[in-house]
């Protein structure tokens, strides 16, 4: 195994163990496991299957591209780019049904851990990107999913931001 799949191996497990982490510090009861109503289970499951509906669009869109274009200076991010388009489409959804927030979600910790995840990620790229690392033989190198990862998390916290103002102006 070369060693830099052993390092993209590696980040992953430990990107994973810090969602588990995560996730059992953001819900009030210290469980990893987010608790929703029955309304919010079945808006989740919409927003998964329109979720799943973005990565498939997304991979067909790369696939005919592919065919009149060398896709190759996207490098890993080819890969990543429909996932992310999926998980997009998915919070989304779920954001504005009402079915983002679980039950047992501490929003305080929440909003600092993401704001903690946003920085980092967004950090990492920019850093990429001021060393010339960016872009090594014209195409996309990991930081550039650093750069995604963080923007995701922005869109997220416009999201909710967004969904709040409309509930504040609801009540």
């Amino acid at each position: 195994m070369k060693a830099y799949t052993l390092g993209i191996f590696v980040g992953i497990v430990v990107g994973l163990i810090l969602t588990a982490v995560f996730l059992k510090a953001i819900n009030k009861d210290g469980k990893m496991k987010t608790k929703y109503d029955e309304r919010q289970k079945e808006a989740r499951g919409k927003a998964y299957m329109y979720g799943f509906y973005g990565v498939v669009l997304t991979n067909a869109l790369f696939l005919v591209l592919s065919s009149s274009y060398d896709l190759g200076f996207l490098g890993l991010s080819l890969y990543f780019i429909p996932i992310l388009v999926g998980v997009i489409v998915q919070v989304t959804y779920s954001i504005f049904h009402d079915a983002y927030v679980g039950l047992n979600n501490n929003m305080t910790r929440f909003i600092v851990g993401m704001t903690f995840i946003t920085a980092f990620n967004l950090f990492i790229g920019i850093m990429a990107y001021i060393h010339g690392e960016l872009f090594v033989n014209r195409k996309l190198q990991g930081p550039f999913i650093n750069l995604l990862c963080g923007g995701i998390f922005l869109v997220l916290s416009v999201e909710l931001a967004i969904k709040k103002l409309i509930d504040a102006k609801a009540e």
